[in-house]
């Protein structure tokens, strides 16, 4: 409670009988719990600090974790905590999970539990269950989309069978012949009254015949030169009129089935293209990561912690430490650099570069061209199903690859 560092016995002595020691020991005789929690917690976390910092995860004696701690002159001492000795306090961490004990024939044993590590844990499986939920989604959603193109198809042929179709005989020498029998009528017959209107219709048409022919035969008569070549006229038109029409009929149906064809085709793509496009963003999204350093790719130093010789130097990456951290080879030295020190190097046209982040991510591909003003370059694919297909990405999805 004084703070106080005092030189030897006789030093200790004195700051016994003092007036500041004698005040601080009423102020603890007041409220003991609120000093010994105070000091306990203080201990407790200072403690793990160095079992943290010095020995990580590892299985390590407690006594050599305690002699670590005690270095620091300034270090809370355990007689001023709830616990008075190191075993009640390992036995505390044990029972509390913060660190694996155990008692062997040597001693006590301990080892610090990563709590951030089983957070990851926790969130990597909450990530594969989340992606195992889209992908089963996707797939509900994409037998939906086939189950409406089947009924567009369907609704399809449906209309094309019932568009009018071309005329197609067997022989084409064939005759075709219309054999027609008709009644003479007699008087009595078409002036009897008749209940069908058809007949009723067929009497009245033939009373006005009667009516009309003898004025019919005087002008037939009279312009019988002009008939022969006006029959000749209207059959040439009729005949005329007859072939436009059947061929306007075809070109109708024609046309029909085109349009209903090309509308099929048309949905059909447009299906196959919003699959196609859902399955390039469920690739991106499963690919898409945070760290994007793999082994064999170029890449820059952008850092000048290493010093002036190895500033915007470039090296192959020779091995992987962790996801974020790589070991280079930069001018036959060796150097463990993190992934924010680097960044990405682009070859000459024509080279070979591999794809570092994104949907094709690991893939292999060659360089076409660079669009400095878009900080992009052109990818051809050269593996995987999709070779041959051309990609534009960002400088910092591909990196050159050691020849």
């Amino acid at each position: 409670m004084c703070k106080k560092q005092c030189r030897d016995q006789n030093g200790f002595k004195c700051h016994l009988t003092s007036e500041t020691h004698q005040r601080q020991l009423l102020l603890f005789a007041e409220n003991p719990n609120t000093y010994l929690k105070e000091y306990s917690e203080e201990f407790e976390n200072n403690f793990l600090k160095v079992l943290r910092s010095t020995f990580g995860t590892k299985r390590v004696r407690a006594n050599e974790v305690y002699q670590e701690y005690i270095r620091d002159k300034m270090h809370t001492h355990m007689n001023s905590t709830k616990w008075h000795t190191l075993t009640n306090f390992v036995i505390y961490l044990g029972k509390s999970g913060k660190c694996h004990v155990d008692q062997t024939e040597k001693g006590w044993f301990i080892a610090w539990i990563d709590q951030q590590e089983e957070l990851r844990k926790q969130e990597a499986l909450h990530k594969v269950k989340a992606i195992h939920d889209d992908e089963e989604r996707l797939q509900q959603l994409l037998e939906e989309q086939a189950e409406r193109a089947r009924e567009k198809r369907q609704q399809s042929s449906d209309m094309s069978k019932n568009h009018p179709t071309e005329l197609r005989r067997a022989g084409d020498d064939s005759k075709v012949t219309f054999s027609l029998t008709t009644k003479k009528l007699t008087d009595e017959e078409l002036t009897r009254p008749c209940t069908s209107v058809f007949a009723t219709s067929y009497s009245i048409f033939h009373t006005k015949i009667k009516r009309e022919t003898k004025l019919e035969l005087e002008f037939l008569d009279k312009s019988k030169k002009h008939q022969q070549w006006d029959n000749l006229f209207s059959a040439a038109t009729l005949k005329r009129e007859i072939k436009s029409y059947c061929r306007k009929e075809h070109d109708d149906s024609t046309v029909g089935s085109n349009k209903s064809r090309r509308e099929d085709l048309k949905s059909k793509r447009n299906v196959l293209d919003e699959i196609m496009e859902m399955e390039e963003r469920r690739k991106e999204k499963r690919n898409r990561r945070d760290n994007w350093l793999h082994e064999g790719i170029v890449v820059k130093i952008i850092t000048k912690k290493f010093g002036n010789d190895f500033y915007k130097a470039k090296g192959v990456v020779k091995q992987l430490v962790d996801d974020f951290t790589a070991i280079l080879d930069v001018n036959d030295c060796s150097l463990k650099v993190s992934q924010e020190n680097v960044e990405t190097v682009i070859p000459a046209v024509g080279r070979e570069m591999l794809i570092v982040n994104g949907a094709y991510r690991g893939t292999k591909a060659v360089l076409q061209a660079i669009e400095e003003k878009k900080f992009a370059v052109v990818l051809r694919l050269d593996e995987s199903l999709a070779k041959g297909r051309i990609l534009r990405l960002p400088y910092e999805d591909a990196c050159k690859i050691k020849q």
